[in-house]
């Protein structure tokens, strides 16, 4: 009934527009820094492409497997039904577009290792040949509405209004990457890519206009600093990274931060997704923020 087959990323004879996740120029940054080989895996029923997956792949020791990248933070299965479609139907085509892919993906690849997107809540077309699904969580937030704080946070955000802070987007690839070596030190963290590497990825994506970035400023001085993945046509912006100074989080400058970033965000984009929930000191203060927890889904088999 569906035809799947693999290709490089292209827009050529696809839905317009195309989600972020699926972009030719963002699969094509993330192949480059991870080096893996990036494909779109296409569903077509008849001339219609219905759905679209990104896949990533590596050779290791003669095995072909398709990895979860650190820089692609979801790898979802997106579909492209026509407008009007009964919701039951599109349900019912769904399940069976998702167990074709996953039997497709079971015959190309030795191990296969993703993360679904948070539309992608059926996860049965998966389990049912034999995938393990695990919840993962993120925080979201409709920007047409303001953030609800807990009184913790409403405290926090009331002290850094007194310091003059203000928002402003301007690219400072050098300056964010600096401060996340310096947290990543602090925690004793491993990042897992190299950081010149990232950083290289952080121009690429910005010359796209698939990536921003928002400083908080004091006194002329970065105090924290927010990564955002979201291009013109996508109605939801994902902030994949903050970083913020230690003495400025005393300030209550996270709390601000998010605030204002909102605000900033309304008309642009309708949701933002914070793209985390599973530390539970970060799952903590997202909740205190008033932000929504939304589930996705690891893939493994």
């Amino acid at each position: 009934m569906y035809e799947l087959s693999v290709r490089a990323p292209s827009t050529e004879g696809l839905p317009s527009p195309l989600p972020l996740w699926l972009q030719p120029e963002y699969l094509l940054a993330v192949q480059s820094l991870q080096q893996a080989e990036a494909f779109h895996l296409l569903c077509r029923k008849g001339d219609s492409c219905v759905a679209i997956m990104p896949l990533y792949e590596r050779n290791y020791l003669g095995l072909k497997r398709l990895i979860c990248p650190l820089s692609a933070y979801y790898q979802g299965l997106w579909f492209f039904w026509e407008a009007g479609r009964d919701a039951n139907r599109n349900l019912l085509d769904e399940l069976k577009v998702s167990g074709e892919v996953a039997e497709f993906l079971q015959g190309r690849y030795q191990r296969a290792h993703f993360n679904l997107a948070p539309h992608n809540q059926d996860v049965r077309g998966f389990t049912g040949k034999g995938f393990k699904a695990h919840p993962l969580y993120t925080f979201t937030h409709a920007t047409s509405q303001p953030l609800s704080l807990l009184s913790d946070e409403r405290k926090n955000l009331r002290s850094a209004l007194k310091l003059n802070y203000r928002l402003e987007e301007q690219f400072l690839p050098g300056e964010f990457v600096g401060m996340l070596k310096d947290l990543h030190q602090r925690k004793d963290q491993r990042f897992g890519l190299p950081y010149s590497c990232f950083e290289q990825w952080l121009v690429r994506l910005h010359e796209h206009g698939l990536l921003t970035q928002f400083n908080l400023m004091r006194e002329g001085k970065l105090a924290s600093s927010n990564l955002l993945l979201g291009g013109s046509s996508d109605r939801t912006g994902y902030s994949i990274m903050i970083c913020t100074l230690p003495e400025e989080m005393k300030n209550g400058a996270s709390s601000l931060h998010y605030s204002l970033l909102v605000e900033q965000l309304r008309g642009r984009f309708d949701r933002l997704d914070f793209c985390g929930g599973n530390v539970a000191e970060v799952a903590r203060f997202k909740a205190a923020l008033g932000l929504n927890l939304e589930i996705f889904f690891r893939i493994r088999g």
